[in-house]
């Protein structure tokens, strides 16, 4: 996704743990403010620390990277600020991922943990890259070759009892894992988690037609306004 210039931050810098994270960025997008995409800067001792860590894990098992987080970061990674009044929605989506650790870094983001950054909780998940399909670097597949994706997605968090009840484009991107088209979900602050087995089938299949219609009136947006980019074949 390209971002506007006015998007670009400064320096920004916050404790985890315990280590002291410089890094610049930019705003997600202006409907996402208090999401920030943030490339941490890494100093050359900060780099040989990290290295020894990595090492020392493939011994440990994840123990340590469970223990120090902070020291386990990828050089990008995402800041989400608790929206204000949004005490309830935050806390809902912790509890959403630690339900689905098995597949974080799968089909949600790795979260490494929570901080305080400017007086306010905020959550620090892995950054997927990719584009969300609400873009058009996001779009370039058709209705067929999405649609298996945005099933799957779906049907991976019906797996730990969890429905993603906030069925909108921008939540779900279109992401390479080792040259194969996937489809990863973010934001589960309206994770549902009270559906029984035969809901979480049958609303797959309705979020799954929701979402293509979504992507079919999209990308006839798209191409009235000239953007829209060439279709190509899934990476499968």
């Amino acid at each position: 996704m390209t971002l506007q210039p006015s998007n670009m931050l400064g320096a920004k810098e916050f404790q985890f743990g315990t280590r002291t994270i410089q890094a610049k960025g930019e705003v997600s997008d202006r409907s996402h403010p208090n999401i920030l995409r943030l490339q941490i800067q890494q100093t050359a001792f900060g780099r040989v620390v990290q290295s020894l860590f990595w090492f020392l894990s493939k011994t440990t098992g994840p123990w340590l990277q469970q223990k120090f987080p902070e020291l386990f970061l990828l050089e990008r990674i995402v800041l989400k600020s608790q929206k204000p009044n949004w005490e309830a929605e935050f806390t809902h989506e912790i509890v959403a991922y630690n339900r689905l650790r098995p597949i974080q870094g799968l089909t949600i983001p790795k979260l490494y943990g929570m901080v305080q950054y400017v007086n306010t909780p905020a959550l620090v998940p892995s950054d997927i890259r990719g584009s969300s399909v609400a873009t058009p670097e996001g779009a370039v597949l058709d209705e067929q070759g999405i649609e298996p994706l945005f099933y799957h997605a779906l049907t991976s968090l019906n797996e730990y009892s969890i429905c993603h009840d906030d069925i909108k484009l921008d939540n779900f991107h279109l992401v390479s894992d080792e040259g194969k088209d996937k489809i990863m979900i973010v934001d589960l602050e309206s994770a549902d988690f009270d559906q029984t087995e035969e809901e979480l089938a049958y609303t797959a299949k309705i979020k799954t037609k929701s979402l293509l219609r979504q992507y079919r009136n999209h990308l006839k947006c798209m191409e009235q306004d000239g953007v829209l980019l060439p279709r190509r074949p899934v990476r499968a």
